[in-house]
């Protein structure tokens, strides 16, 4: 009888147990969202082992479509819908799954190109296709390929029908028109587009260039369809180290996608020479205005917001392997494949000595002409300068058009680096870029390796290549002589000021992508990060060899350099300075002021120094402070208020000590 009762107790008090940690799982408020009445499905970041089934929207039904899991298989990312029947807050908690699907049956919907008088027809078939992207008891979503066709269907034009119904009959389509197919005789094409759902015009304009290598899209919800309006809680986000937090000076300017440049295949807010030198909004761990909407949660510019994520698409980096090719690049999206295609480079140059994209025009390369030749599109895109577009829209929505952006652009800054003797350039490696162009492209690969949809062979294909990378940069860092680099200083030769200088702001740009990298679960890169981030504190605590009122110039002098060209092979022949006396006397003249110039990025990495614990970060950040992030500089505004994309704060519980407190800025500017 003793060894029934032990038996059963084995068998329930741990079943006990899990229930009752389920039930208390399923009552913690794992955040919140403000809603109106409508239809809401959005994206959803949980920290590890907040909810492992689903998810729930105050009492509502809710649809949980998990993309993402943590390694113990609780929620990482998700969409969340419900159908909202009146406006307010609703806690999110986990929760079982609720069971069953429903019939859902699919619009009617075209697209017609009129293309030299013929008109090319995609329809949205009646039959599911089955790639489906959300499936539950309250929405379906699924993805259409269609080719126009007039007949025969067109070589190389292909239309996206993202295909959303809701449970009463209700949604929306999504239309994304492609040009992007690597294939012979692949070009610009103009046309005149018309698109119908259930019956009525929702969109036509004429004369669109649709410049190769490009994408544009609309969305339109059925008619009758009430669209809730959503206002997310971040700090779930931010927990999770998906998104980082932002300061609360961040001042509240609201802009509006409005005017020709937010057509369809136009710049939106960016700059079209996207190489071009010199600040501007979108250069910054994310754009001015994507920080803007982090803190404040305006509609209007989260609609700015998302306009920029569609408008991702106007920039010729995207290509997709054809269906005749003999390579069938990665996954169902068929992106070009460095695994299959090792020197492919994405440069007109590159025919014939390496693999190259078989249409044409390539784009204009950068730091070249601004005029467009016939065909080519006057949008100049780059490694160097390349913003984040699309991952915050898709964190915002679950879109599936904009986890294609962010895994396109994370594809062009690989394809778009030479890859050299094709070892490097198939492992993704992004050698030979500037540094900043190494920076911002693998900020990006990292961000759409990390949450693009998991058991997708894309992310398994992005994921390789960032665990590439980052170990190549930490064997780069552990290379570093000791003894005669005891600064352990890197990216010499790379600056047309002289090879005595490197940028060290424009190193901070890599020294945060390897950061983020890290946070978002990545295990390589520390040493090339530190390298980098304690060189710049260095410059904050060597007062007086080197005054810390310098600690953040345009140009840092690190040593002697040899004749001629510096290759990586100039490492052992570089006289490197061994003091930071020596640093300063060849840096005296690249002095900049904090405000307005280089302060924001010095504090990135004291920020990487304090959350290290490293002796004299803390000190060294709080010296820096006031500069930026206290004084007013910009219409009565600090600094860090204005431009607010570097704006960052520390993760929850990964410092020990918060930034000073600022008051919120009041300042509310309508672009």
């Amino acid at each position: 009888m003793q060894k029934s009762v032990a038996a059963l107790r084995t068998v329930f008090v741990p079943l006990l147990m899990i229930l009752a940690a389920t039930a208390l799982n399923a009552q913690t408020t794992i955040g919140s969202v403000a809603l109106t009445a409508g239809w809401a499905t959005f994206g959803q970041a949980l920290p590890q082992g907040a909810a492992t089934a689903a998810l729930k929207v105050g009492t509502l039904t809710t649809q949980t479509d998990v993309k993402n899991r943590w390694p113990d298989g609780s929620i990482k990312f998700a969409l969340v819908t419900v159908n909202v029947p009146s406006a307010g807050s609703y806690a999110i908690t986990a929760a079982a799954a609720p069971t069953g699907t429903f019939a859902a049956l699919l619009p009617t919907a075209s697209v017609t190109l009129r293309i030299g008088g013929i008109d090319y027809v995609a329809a949205l078939p009646a039959s599911k296709s089955g790639d489906a992207w959300m499936s539950g008891p309250l929405a379906y979503e699924e993805r259409s390929v269609i080719p126009p066709s007039a007949g025969t269907a067109h070589p190389f034009l292909r239309v996206n029908f993202d295909t959303r119904v809701y449970s009463n009959g209700k949604g929306r389509v999504d239309v994304s028109v492609e040009n992007v197919l690597d294939r012979l005789g692949a070009t610009t094409v103009t046309y005149d587009v018309r698109i119908v759902v259930n019956g009525l015009t929702v969109f036509t304009q004429t004369g669109v260039q649709h410049y190769y290598l490009t994408r544009w899209r609309k969305v339109f919800p059925i008619a009758g369809t009430i669209v809730s309006s959503i206002t997310p809680d971040i700090r779930p986000f931010n927990t999770a180290r998906i998104l980082p937090p932002y300061l609360s000076l961040v001042a509240n300017q609201i802009d509006v996608p409005t005017g020709v440049d937010f057509d369809i295949l136009k710049s939106g807010a960016l700059d079209p020479n996207m190489p071009a030198h010199g600040g501007r909004r979108e250069l910054a761990p994310y754009p001015d205005w994507t920080a803007r909407y982090l803190v404040h949660k305006d509609q209007t510019e989260r609609s700015y917001v998302l306009a920029n994520g569609d408008l991702s698409g106007s920039w010729p980096v995207h290509v997709r392997e054809a269906d005749t090719s003999p390579t069938s690049g990665v996954g169902a999206e068929r992106l070009v494949s460095l695994d299959q295609r090792p020197t492919l480079w994405y440069d007109a140059r590159a025919n014939p000595d390496y693999d190259y994209i078989k249409g044409s025009p390539m784009p204009i390369r950068e730091y070249g002409s601004l005029v467009p030749d016939p065909g080519q599109s006057p949008l100049i895109p780059d490694d160097a300068h390349q913003p984040s577009l699309a991952y915050v829209p898709y964190l915002l929505t679950g879109d599936r058009y904009y986890a294609e952006e962010m895994a396109f652009w994370a594809n062009y800054g690989m394809i778009r680096t030479y890859p050299g003797d094709g070892v490097r350039g198939g492992q993704g490696i992004l050698a030979y870029n500037e540094v900043r162009g190494i920076g911002w492209a693998l900020r990006n690969l990292a961000e759409a390796a990390a949450l693009y949809p998991d058991g997708t062979a894309l992310k398994t294909y992005l994921s390789a290549k960032v665990a590439n990378n980052l170990q190549w940069l930490d064997d780069f860092a552990n290379a570093q002589n000791p003894v005669t680099n005891p600064f352990k200083v890197m990216w010499i030769g790379k600056r047309p000021d002289g090879n005595q200088f490197i940028s060290l702001w424009e190193q901070t740009y890599l020294a945060y992508a390897i950061d983020r990298a890290l946070k978002l679960g990545f295990t390589a890169g520390r040493a090339h990060r530190d390298a980098i981030a304690k060189f710049q504190l260095r410059l904050f605590t060597s007062d007086p060899q080197y005054p810390k009122a310098q600690g953040a110039p345009y140009l840092v002098a690190v040593g002697t350099p040899p004749a001629g060209t510096i290759y990586y092979d100039s490492y052992p022949r570089f006289a490197f300075f061994t003091s930071m006396a020596q640093v300063w006397a060849g840096t005296a003249g690249q002095e900049r002021v904090f405000a307005g110039y280089y302060g924001p990025e010095a504090r990135l990495n004291l920020m990487m120094g304090v959350e290290s614990g490293w002796p004299g970060a803390q000190v060294a950040y709080d010296y820096l402070w006031p500069f930026i992030g206290v004084d007013p500089v910009w219409n009565g505004v600090p600094d860090l208020a204005q431009r607010a994309g570097w704006a960052l704060d520390f993760y929850g519980g990964g410092a020990s000590v918060k930034a000073p407190p600022v008051a919120p800025s009041n300042l509310r500017i309508v672009r």
